[in-house]
């Protein structure tokens, strides 16, 4: 199976820094720049080059370490590699129109990519839904993958690292066309957890971890972690988090949890741990689960312009009402000179080391010459938070959809995108490119001057929704750590090409109900009013709509 190999690459310090709290490292970081998903399609040698939108789109890259190994490495993303290409066809059928690019009933798109090498080469795995178990279930994966890796059950009730590592794999789940027993017009989205014994190469079948009771349900943007502290009270649980959002309207929308404690064979009845009333701005979303070295479980979401973090010390039964951890200013969507969307969801990890109660969160606040992301910390179990600090600087552009993560010996590890534009005021082929960054604070050290990490830009006008009307960039990336290393995982377009059609379209449907779908309700735009969308196949380039999953493999 054929790799797109790394690109060596020395990293370039951002300029214009002095006036900011920064260290300069002794020496300059070196980093591998990657391909997660190479060959675009599992099992085709060729597809780098062949594949068309949507085939060629991935986003919302999701990535983990195995703890006992870091060699060996797993990843996913929102992956359309079996969706069909646009307009008619075999599987659209003779009558397709010929801007049909939407999400086909019955195919997945939770994809999965394997390293064995430290993430200096990856293999491309093909879909969760490949796997025996999810193809004699029920369940279509739906994307919004989540990866995280902990002990393995020891076959007596407890876990261990002795044989290995287990990773749980996390993903929105749909019924299968008619192996719902719901109405045709109900469609509820549900959560599934599959996990690993074999670092990625073959996964369980879906386990539920939502309530499937109520067809109106839509579970949205889930997140999963694991207790992999040997001396934690609770070591092995597994942990769900989420948002439901109970009608049509999306109103109440409590962010809820579920726990596994026998390896994600069976999980909880789902806890609230916010109110279920909206009377919240924006509602409550982006909630993110984290474990402390005791034990200590937090989950992050964010409301009311605020970061707000919940606790439970004992193993996820109950929970403390939640406490505010800082502001929120929205980063602006879509951020001047693309078209895409975005947030200021939160990342959060708690320092692993034995004794401590620090927990670490990053975010994005927009300023009023951008947005920049800033990170505060609690050394007290998420009672008290210190004032944010901003890490990123102008010089690195827009910043938005960061990671953090906290390294075994206390390093704290940021990466983040950062979009520059030509002219903020538009957007279209060749306006904005988009860089990747790093900075880090060793325990007791200052903040690293950001270094850039990708070695090629993207262009955002490369990438689109199902249905065109917007430019599309999934909703967040993600970075795992070990002494040696950060993996930073996001999207990145470098292959990709805008298309000037395309461009003038989402122009004249701006505003619009059709560019303010989700991308995964997005279907044919021939069928909404308005304008006539482009047909990628006639009228775009062949690399358009390519996304791809990029890995910056960091030596701090």
């Amino acid at each position: 199976m054929a790799h797109r190999w790394a690109r060596p690459l020395t990293l370039v310090a951002a300029a214009g820094l002095l006036s900011l709290p920064f260290a300069i490292p002794a020496q300059a970081a070196t980093a591998l720049d990657v391909q997660a998903n190479s060959p675009q399609v599992a099992g085709g040698p060729t597809s780098d080059s062949t594949a068309v939108f949507p085939v060629n789109k991935q986003n919302e890259p999701t990535i983990a370490v195995n703890p006992v190994d870091s060699r060996y490495l797993i990843s996913g993303s929102n992956d359309e590699q079996e969706q069909p290409p646009c307009g008619p066809g075999p599987v659209r059928g003779a009558d397709a129109a010929a801007d049909d690019c939407s999400f086909f009933p019955g195919v997945g798109t939770s994809g999965v990519y394997t390293s064995s090498d430290g993430g200096r080469t990856w293999t491309n795995r093909g879909l969760l839904d490949d796997q025996p178990g999810w193809k004699s279930s029920d369940w279509v994966s739906d994307g919004d993958p989540v990866i995280s890796y902990g002990p393995k059950p020891d076959g007596r009730g407890g876990f261990g690292y002795a044989h290995g590592a287990r990773a749980y794999y996390s993903t929105l789940a749909s019924y299968k066309p008619g192996h719902s027993p719901y109405p045709p017009n109900k469609y509820p989205e549900a959560q599934a957890v599959s996990y690993s014994d074999d670092n990625g190469l073959t996964w369980s079948a879906p386990v539920i971890s939502t309530v499937k009771n109520n067809p109106d349900d839509f579970n949205d943007k889930e997140w999963v972690t694991v207790d992999a502290t040997p001396g934690s009270p609770h070591f092995g649980r597994v942990y769900v988090t989420w948002t439901q959002f109970r009608s049509i309207g999306g109103a109440p929308s409590p962010v809820m949890v579920t726990v596994s404690g026998d390896g994600g064979l069976t999980f909880s009845a789902p806890q609230q741990l916010s109110p279920a009333s909206d009377n919240t701005v924006q509602g409550r979303q982006g909630s993110q689960p984290a474990v402390g070295p005791d034990g200590t479980v937090y989950v992050v979401w964010e409301e009311s312009g605020e970061q707000v973090v919940a606790t439970s010390a004992d193993g996820g039964t109950s929970w403390s009402r939640p406490v505010t951890a800082g502001p929120v200013a929205d980063i602006q969507d879509p951020i001047p000179g693309a078209n895409f969307r975005t947030d200021s969801f939160a990342s959060i990890a708690a320092d692993p080391r034995t004794g401590s109660t620090t927990v670490w969160l990053a975010w994005v606040n927009r300023t009023a010459d951008g947005g920049r992301v800033v990170v505060t910390h609690s050394a007290d179990r998420g009672r008290t938070w210190a004032p944010p600090t901003t890490v990123s600087t102008a010089a690195e552009g827009y910043a938005f959809f960061q990671g953090l993560d906290v390294a075994p010996d206390g390093r704290v590890d940021v990466a983040y995108q950062g979009l520059t534009a030509k002219d903020p005021t538009t957007y279209g082929t060749g306006n904005a490119v988009i860089n990747t960054w790093y900075t880090g604070k060793a325990d007791g050290g200052s903040w690293t001057t950001p270094i850039r990490t990708s070695s090629a830009p993207s262009d955002p006008a490369a990438s689109a929704q199902n249905n065109l009307a917007r430019q599309f960039w999934g909703d967040y990336s993600t970075l795992v750590s070990t002494d040696d290393h950060a993996w930073f995982i996001d999207t990145d377009s470098r292959h990709g090409a805008g298309c000037p059609a395309v461009d003038a379209f989402q122009h004249q449907v701006e505003g619009t109900a059709l560019a303010q779908e989700d991308d995964d309700a997005a279907g044919d735009t021939t069928a909404a009013e308005g304008p006539a969308a482009p047909a990628p196949s006639l009228d775009c380039p062949r690399q358009f709509g390519n996304t791809d999953a990029y890995v910056s493999v960091i030596t701090p």
